[in-house]
């Protein structure tokens, strides 16, 4: 009883705060963006697994794993950074976004590249996997386009992209809707995966000059373009070592085991384990600019308000942790069919990384904040060291459920134990022990 007061309270404090009456319309478009998107992908999903099997359904996601180890890079750590200028006005809007966009297609360009190469070296035999990931390598140079999402954040305006992606998200499920009613191959559903990528950048760009109240003119600025990637490599080096926690264990069970039927299977359990993402990445996003606004003005106030983001995104993971253990043989019974059905064990495993990664994610903006997101650098590579030297020793013995484990253990070192050992970091893992208990929503002083 007194545990609902307290809940009750809080949520009364939250109707009459002009601030987190604001943060919640901003992340009620988020979520229902996600929510719409995520209803759709994941059952047009499932179709596609259904039709192709656990093994091509095994090949794809390997591609698309590698790919998106690739991705990480290409945003070149741009984005906090980004909205920390714009909510700052270190620079002129049209200037930030501009120079953020060339930057942006450079890296998609040489990370293309690149990717196309390494891919031949690391599958040499696989010539279809070659041909999967240079066509879904094009999505890095076409998201350079989302940019504009920096403007959306600072100004929190996302109602404009989620309108936009559930549009986007429409016309690509009926794609892969007549994708698999004629019976396509696994090279059309990755040109449908590098459209959506287009579709939405075009789109979004239209919309910004459309919505857009300062006429800043936009034009790229060398020192700029320096100063902020002298900051950003930091989130660079976090970025590709938070992506390779996600990733790589997709990548070393298509490599290791003697065909891509258990990545298959894998994947269709990490498919619904990472369904729940978009409500925490939601109240993330949200709650960004306001935080680095309150760094400036009020520091107890700065300190609260990261606390009760910490402890938000904490019970939102137990809530939806508790869900899956509950459900998760008929959700994937329903989902994916009998041919999936070991995926049930697998995904009982793998909704527990997501709490320490969404946890994670929210300290990153607490480290910019504080200026010591160089220390993300040594977490993350702790963790994905950690990560890639479990699943080398568990993926042969495990197949599945040792990438699950191994994923696990790697979200839990980076983000909460490796943490205390640094001394400038160390209160974020108290805040994010603190973040387990309801203490973090009480009443501001």
């Amino acid at each position: 009883m007194k545990t609902h007061n307290k809940i009750k309270a809080s949520l009364e404090r939250i109707k009459h705060n002009k601030v987190a009456a604001k943060i919640i319309h901003n992340a009620s478009w988020l979520v229902g963006d996600k929510v719409f998107n995520m209803v759709i992908g994941v059952f047009v999903m499932a179709l596609i697994a259904r039709y192709l099997g656990p093994e091509n359904y095994g090949v794809y996601n390997y591609a698309l794993a590698f790919v998106t180890l690739f991705t990480a890079l290409s945003t070149l750590g741009l984005e906090t950074l980004s909205v920390k200028s714009i909510v700052q006005q270190d620079e002129e809007e049209g200037t930030i976004l501009f120079t953020s966009l060339v930057l942006r297609v450079v890296g998609g360009v040489v990370l293309t590249f690149l990717a196309s190469i390494t891919i031949r070296f690391v599958a040499p035999d696989e010539e279809l996997v070659h041909l999967l990931v240079l066509i879904m390598s094009f999505t890095m140079i076409f998201k350079s386009l989302e940019v504009i999402e920096y403007w959306i954040q600072a100004y929190q305006k996302s109602k404009i992209s989620s309108l936009i992606r559930m549009g986007v998200y429409v016309f690509s499920a009926l794609l892969k809707i007549v994708f698999v009613l004629l019976e396509g191959s696994l090279v059309h559903l990755a040109m449908i995966y590098m459209s959506d990528a287009l579709i939405i950048g075009i789109a979004i760009v239209i919309a910004y000059f459309k919505n857009r109240t300062l006429q800043s003119k936009w034009k790229f600025k060398f020192q700029y373009a320096k100063n902020i990637l002298s900051q950003s490599w930091y989130l660079i080096l976090a970025g590709l070592m938070g992506t390779l926690f996600m990733q790589i264990d997709k990548v070393m069970l298509g490599s290791m085991l003697p065909n891509k039927e258990e990545l298959g299977i894998y994947s269709a359990a990490t498919q619904i384990a990472s369904m729940w993402y978009f409500v925490p990445m939601a109240v993330i996003t949200s709650f960004k600019p306001v935080i680095m606004g309150k760094k400036k003005i009020d520091e107890k106030s700065y300190l609260k308000s990261v606390q009760l983001l910490y402890t938000i995104v904490a019970w939102i993971g137990i809530s939806f942790g508790i869900f899956i253990l509950l459900f998760s043989k008929i959700i994937i019974g329903i989902l994916y069919g009998p041919d999936y059905f070991q995926a049930a064990s697998i995904l009982s495993i793998s909704i527990w990384a997501g709490t320490f990664a969404m946890l994670g994610t929210a300290a990153s903006t607490w480290m910019v904040s504080e200026g010591t997101q160089k220390y993300s650098t040594i977490l993350l590579s702790g963790g994905a060291i950690a990560n890639v030297g479990l699943n080398f020793i568990l993926i042969p013995i495990l197949g599945g459920y040792g990438a699950a484990i191994a994923t696990l253990a790697a979200q839990i070192i980076a983000n909460f134990i490796i943490p205390l050992f640094i001394k400038r970091v160390r209160y974020s893992s108290m805040m994010m022990l603190k973040a387990f208990t309801f203490t973090g929503l009480r009443k501001e002083d």
